[in-house]
């Protein structure tokens, strides 16, 4: 099952739902949950696929909102494609614990309802779960920036590296994530998240671990986290694993407000995961996640910028009173420019052998990503540090609805 959560989304349900049709997969369904919309989105799909209400058999395996009816399509071509009607839950993890109480099947794949997913997606992550000599709970999918790309039908007809510096940053960032930290924790069955753009869980183990929290400002990481739990207390072995070809593209913002926005909310998300999740930390009884990715995210992810913040000022305060040695301070400053452009160029070379992406002007597209490499430590890394720091004084002054 693909489970799309829509909430006034009018102006590309259509296109988006077509591109969700276009899965080439034998066994699967569409459950597309509008949230109480209110504008068209409703009217649009039960106009263009033909939807009336049908019985359902609906077991409230997890906590979400009332379902309010089950819609289907006339037509055979729409066959896949399931709609559920429900009361608005306020966040995505509402919709999407809707869709698990409407899943059927083994597995369900969680994604955006306007994300733009290969027809091979399914395909490339299902061959991991059936050639894995473990129980699979979880599949990550690589997944890019649609900015900039051709999109015809609901599919991306040519990949290309967006045209402005804000998505491009994030597209090397995107990279750099699913294509060398992401697969390199899953060889040791260490992911430490699976995105709630595209990714597939087991549905028995994600309802028997409580399905998403929607009081959670980072429900993809919360609930990966525990079904981890619940797998390791239960003592049942298990997998988590990652596909390193591209399985869905996204929209990301195009501006540094919206960056920020996105951001300095993915970093409340942060602190809340180490607030609740704390008992997993340093602990080896849940696996390399607890005894080693947690430990990781701790130190280089969740404290760094804290760090970073405060050895900036410091600097400057340094610098005022004259109290730099500039040549040791140029020295250390290369030594970090050139690890940190080495990991970039790394990924690129990466993505170039195995082929994850076919870009259009493959060789216009990697001198352009190149170029970005060499600004990103002088212009983007200050912005998500400085959105770091931000989040988490929001989180600590419990400023819940301030974004920026």
């Amino acid at each position: 099952n693909s489970i799309a959560p829509a909430f006034n989304e009018e102006v590309t349900i259509l296109d988006n739902v077509n591109s969700l049709l276009q899965i080439d997969y034998p066994n699967y369904e569409i459950i597309i949950v509008n949230d109480a919309s209110t504008d068209r989105t409703m009217e649009l799909l039960i106009n263009e696929y033909k939807l009336v209400e049908v019985p359902y058999d609906i077991a409230m395996k997890v906590q979400s909102k009332p379902i309010k009816r089950v819609l289907k399509s006339t037509e055979e071509k729409y066959s896949k494609l399931v709609v559920v009607d429900k009361e608005h839950g306020g966040k995505k993890a509402d919709g999407s614990n809707a869709g698990i109480n409407v899943c059927s099947n083994k597995y369900f794949v969680c994604t955006d309802v306007d994300c733009i997913i290969e027809p091979m997606a399914l395909y490339r992550m299902m061959w991991l779960v059936v050639n894995s000599h473990r129980p699979m709970i979880g599949v990550s999918a690589t997944m890019l920036m649609s900015n900039g790309c051709e999109v015809e039908d609901g599919r991306v007809v040519e990949a290309a590296v967006p045209n402005t510096l804000v998505p491009e940053f994030q597209q090397l960032e995107y990279l750099r994530s699913f294509l060398i930290s992401k697969l390199g924790w899953s060889k040791i069955n260490a992911l430490p998240n699976i995105s709630g753009g595209f990714g597939l869980f087991d549905t028995d183990v994600a309802v028997k671990s409580g399905g998403y929290d929607p009081t959670s400002m980072a429900e993809d990481v919360d609930m990966l986290l525990r079904m981890v739990t619940y797998m390791s207390n239960t003592g049942q072995d298990f997998r988590l694993a990652q596909v390193p070809k591209v399985c869905c593209w996204t929209e990301g913002p195009g501006t540094v407000k919206s960056l920020c926005r996105q951001r300095i909310r993915w970093a409340r998300g942060l602190f809340e995961i180490v607030s609740n999740h704390r008992k997993l930390f340093f602990n080896p009884h849940f696996g390399p996640i607890g005894a080693i990715t947690l430990p990781y995210i701790l130190l280089f992810e969740f404290v760094a910028p804290i760090l970073e913040m405060v050895g900036f000022l410091f600097m400057i305060f340094l610098v005022f009173t004259g109290g730099v040695n500039w040549d040791t301070a140029i020295i250390l400053f290369g030594m970090i420019y050139i690890f940190s452009i080495f990991m970039s160029f790394s990924v690129l070379f990466f993505d170039y052998s195995v082929k994850a992406v076919e870009w259009k002007n493959t060789k216009g597209s990697y001198l352009k990503l190149l170029l970005v490499t060499l600004l990103e430590p002088f212009i983007y890394h200050p912005i998500i540090t400085y959105c770091s720091n931000m989040g988490y004084w929001q989180f600590l002054s419990l400023d819940r609805k301030s974004v920026v």
